[in-house]
């Protein structure tokens, strides 16, 4: 979680930084341990800054293939969605995600920006 909290703080602070811009968050490779509501809860504090400057024009996608990641990422979505100006879906499709945050999953490469990868990059 310590991770998720420096990226998305790392990012804001950028130069490229646009509170209009909408995200996509893979959840197929994640593995979750025993205290992770708590985690989950505690990250949707933490991200509360981030969360500020963000607008309502801008989305977030969970993709989440498992059944797991897809139960924790609906759960984190309940814990936040009232305190974010944004949507956020959790769906189990790229396409699904994809459309959500407005990329045309038939456009080239677009598929390729989630799910399965290699120690190279994206499949």
């Amino acid at each position: 979680m310590q991770e998720i909290w420096e990226a998305f703080l790392a990012h804001q602070a950028g130069p490229d930084f646009d509170g209009n811009r909408h995200v996509l968050m893979d959840q197929s490779d994640c593995t979750f341990h025993n205290t992770f509501y708590e985690d989950v809860r505690n990250l949707g504090m933490r991200l509360e800054s981030h969360y500020a400057v963000r607008t309502e024009r801008s989305r977030t996608a969970f993709y989440c293939p498992g059944d797991i990641a897809f139960g924790m990422s609906r759960m984190y979505k309940s814990i936040v969605e009232t305190k974010v100006p944004f949507q956020i879906t959790v769906v189990r499709s790229v396409d699904e995600a994809l459309r959500f945050v407005g990329i045309d999953p038939e456009r080239p490469g677009a598929r390729a920006l989630l799910g399965p990868r290699s120690p190279d990059g994206p499949l």
